[in-house]
């Protein structure tokens, strides 16, 4: 529903620049997500950190956003019966996760997952396996799953890894929702003085360009 085929980049100016963590922050708080960037797992030992979360994020299975015209969130995001706890990792190029995530050796996913406090004991164990052998698990209460961001498509992590982790393309998936939620409810987000600069100038840059969605897209450079 919410896939779109940009075309080139062409030659036009952006008219902003976005870390590519902070898009995914907003491109999952849009879609209902209690979220928080750069989620740090330190050393037991004080020596360091042993990894880190490009987004963390929480979202409940019953939210509602506008009671007269309900907001459509990005279907795969989803999940009308389970909590879910996404862990996102984002890139401007190609999607992926770092090392420190995929390797079992590291223990990192266990770590993140007791930092987070939605586990103990033997669900605990149960959830880190899970992402460690297909990038998510549920049960009847929780769903725990890895995302990936980025630029284009890992055909690895696609075919063989992990083909089940949703990978979100910046160009046809994310800010096509985000014009879409701009627009649609344009006269509900024009009062934002609470958000942040990244969202207030993606809000601008869609009121430049009104429902040319391939003109709000060609606006915004990703960067890291």
């Amino acid at each position: 529903m919410w896939q779109h085929q940009s075309a080139s980049l062409g030659t036009h100016p952006a008219v902003m620049e976005i870390l590519s963590e902070r898009l995914a922050f907003w491109f999952l708080r849009l879609n209902g997500f209690l979220t928080t960037t750069n989620f740090i797992v330190h050393r037991d030992d004080g020596a360091g950190q042993h990894t880190d979360v490009d987004v963390l994020a929480l979202r409940f299975p019953h939210r509602i956003e506008n009671q007269i015209r309900p907001l459509q969130d990005y279907p795969v995001l989803v999940d009308a019966t389970r909590v879910q706890l996404v862990l996102a990792e984002a890139k401007m190029a190609g999607c992926g996760f770092n090392r420190a995530w995929m390797d079992p050796q590291f223990g990192n996913m266990r770590r993140i997952l007791a930092a987070v406090g939605l586990f103990e004991g033997e669900r605990l164990e149960q959830a880190s396996q899970g992402l460690y052998d297909a990038g998510e698990w549920s049960d009847e209460t929780y769903r725990v799953r890895l995302l990936a961001f980025g630029g284009r498509r890992n055909r690895t992590l696609a075919r063989a890894r992990m083909p089940q982790v949703p990978q979100l393309l910046w160009r046809t998936d994310v800010l096509p929702f985000i014009h879409e939620r701009f627009w649609a409810y344009r006269n509900e987000k024009r009062h934002h003085q609470q958000w942040d600069e990244d969202a207030k100038n993606l809000f601008r840059a869609m009121l430049k360009h009104g429902d040319n969605v391939e003109g709000f897209i060609q606006e915004v450079r990703v960067v890291e």
